[in-house]
């Protein structure tokens, strides 16, 4: 794996463009992001990434990791520190000695770490490199949709023979285990599993317990697997038996305000017009007030990242943006339903997961 020169040179422009002459990143998602790591959590042991404005990237690192940081970023300015020494006393020499330019941290670097970097650099500004993440991460190049769009049908397939394997009698958490196990297709791949049943598919984002599968239940399943790291989003409402009425109306209202969601995206719609299609349909039903959450959110290397499709949001939609689409009406004590799709903006309009909606509505 090597370093991402695209990758690389959208940041260094973009910190050209806010006067920031450093960026600092501990491991963690940002560093995989543009030194093509491994996706490592960080530690006690400081290891950093350093991106300078206007010349190649440096670590600083344990000296024990030298050799493989080398060899799995393909930075070759890497920098060592004794584990008897104070490595936060080399920072201020790895960063431009221009103090009229910024230094940006990683959001997700731990307080302590940014506590002594602080120090360390007293002489400079330290601001956030956040939106510089959200705005390059955003974007996602060919790779990046096809892993996404592989992973999001993958974890439609799985959710699907999970439902066609229920039993009468089965809890919430049996059901979430051999979902993990069907999602869990690859060496580290990570999952998530959320099996709601009867009246607790009425509860978004409820991690099921021990409730156990009765004849003619509501099933809602919100699911997702990782292909080298990027996320499938996928919800499927199905019913064990057979659908009551009320329960055929919400999905019909569901499914086409998911659809008209898609559509405006289709339309080059702003993510808040986005966010209104789902909703004022929903709301003409008389169902507003059931619909408890934003339409979407972006996925990518976190399930949850920008961009997001909420009222909110008026900044227009770029090519390679990665997001779902997932309206819902939750009944409370009776039932919810939600469908999720997940969907890449394209410069022709877009590419969505095709996953049965009807044809699995009961089981």
């Amino acid at each position: 794996m090597t370093l991402s020169n695209q990758r690389l040179q959208r940041i260094q422009n973009l910190m050209s463009n806010s006067n920031i002459g450093t960026i600092i990143i501990p491991l963690g998602i940002n560093f995989h992001y543009i030194f093509s790591s491994q996706l490592e959590e960080p530690s006690e042991r400081l290891l950093l990434g350093i991106i300078n404005d206007n010349n190649s990237p440096k670590l600083l690192v344990p000296n024990f990791e030298i050799a493989r940081m080398k060899q799995m970023t393909g930075i070759s300015d890497v920098i060592g520190w004794e584990e008897t020494h104070d490595p936060y006393k080399q920072i201020a020499d790895l960063v431009p000695h221009d103090r009229q330019k910024s230094i940006a941290i990683e959001p997700k670097m731990w307080f302590s770490v940014y506590n002594q970097l602080s120090q360390s650099l007293n002489e400079y500004t330290i601001v956030s490199a956040e939106n510089i993440f959200n705005i390059v991460r955003a974007e996602k190049d060919e790779t990046e949709r096809k892993l996404i769009l592989e992973a999001s049908q993958k974890s439609g397939n799985a959710i699907i023979e999970v439902l066609y394997e229920l039993e009468t009698g089965m809890t919430e958490i049996d059901a979430s285990k051999i979902l993990k196990e069907k999602l869990n297709w690859g060496i580290d791949q990570k999952t998530f599993a959320l099996v709601q049943f009867g009246e607790n598919s009425a509860l978004p984002h409820y991690h099921g317990g021990e409730k156990k599968l009765e004849k003619n239940n509501v099933v809602l399943i919100d699911a997702g697997g990782s292909l080298e790291n990027y996320w499938g989003d996928i919800t499927i409402t199905a019913v064990w038996g057979e659908a009551p009425r009320d329960f055929k109306e919400i999905f019909d209202i569901v499914y086409t305000a998911n659809e008209n969601a898609k559509a405006a995206t289709n339309d080059n719609k702003l993510p808040g017009d986005i966010d209104a299609a789902a909703r004022d349909y929903i709301r003409s039903f008389g169902y507003g007030e059931y619909f408890t959450h934003r339409t979407g959110h972006g996925i990518g290397l976190e399930v949850h990242e920008h961009p997001y499709i909420v009222g909110k949001n008026h900044n227009p939609l770029k090519t390679g943006n990665a997001f779902t689409i997932e309206p819902g009406i939750y009944l409370p004590e009776k039932f919810g339903v939600r469908i999720e799709d997940n969907v890449i903006k394209t410069e022709e309009g877009i590419r969505t997961s095709e996953i049965p909606r009807y044809e699995i509505m009961e089981i």
